[in-house]
């Protein structure tokens, strides 16, 4: 893996194992082939202190098909289970292809298997009331949005806008306190992207601090951007 920017963190302690690299796969995104998915399951079995995971994003991705292509709530949701039955197929093939001994080092982790935990669910409740009830922190993850997907908001009305900040929301609880699956804490988030200036960004935010400080942040998080 190519690193590209680091935050929290710097190569040395990720070759020295000091983290659990995990990779967020967002299934509509067209970066994560198999050959990538491979190359982060190579590169992270062997710098992991525990285990690395990639975690599929599927269920939140209808929040996006309900926007761009107008589906109802159970058709959305339909649509996305399909795109993420074609991401684990990729996820299998990589596995697959792995050596018995960086196998054992390896999971395949849903969405909704981080959603159970109780830091996850704790931050989560956290970061909904603020949105509901914060207005300028609201204001803020809209903007995001809007800037993330750039000249595409044109053609969208201020509620479907709102509506697609709300993944990004969904997202916080991981981003900022990584998770924990079968007893093993995931606290290095590698993209390939700038995901980072997500993390950079709020912190700059005075109307985040307060929210920040009510999470429950079980350890060291770090992020790296790197590519294949």
């Amino acid at each position: 893996m190519k690193i590209e920017s680091l935050i929290n963190t710097t190569e040395i302690e990720i070759n020295n194992r000091q983290w659990n690299p995990y990779l967020g796969i967002s299934i509509n995104n067209k970066t994560f082939t198999l050959e990538y998915i491979s190359e982060f399951m190579n590169w992270a079995a062997d710098r992991a202190k525990d285990r690395a995971a990639v975690l599929v994003v599927d269920i939140i991705q209808r929040i996006n098909n309900e926007v761009f292509n107008r589906s109802k709530p159970m058709a959305a949701i339909e649509k996305t289970f399909k795109k993420a039955d074609e991401i684990f197929q990729l996820c299998s093939e990589a596995y697959s292809s792995l050596p018995p001994e960086k196998k054992e080092r390896i999971v395949i982790v849903e969405w909704p298997d981080i959603m159970h935990d109780e830091t996850f669910r704790f931050n989560s409740r956290i970061l909904n009331s603020a949105f509901e009830q914060n207005l300028r922190f609201k204001e803020v993850l809209i903007a995001i949005t809007r800037r993330n997907l750039g000249e595409i908001t044109a053609r969208l009305d201020e509620q479907q806008i709102e509506s697609l900040s709300r993944y990004l929301l969904y997202e916080l609880p991981e981003i900022f306190a990584g998770f924990h699956y079968d007893g093993i804490y995931f606290n290095l988030n590698v993209y390939p992207g700038k995901i980072s200036s997500i993390y950079t960004e709020l912190f700059e935010q005075e109307c985040f601090i307060p929210i920040y400080d009510q999470l429950h942040i079980p350890g060291k998080i770090a992020m790296i951007e790197a590519y294949n």
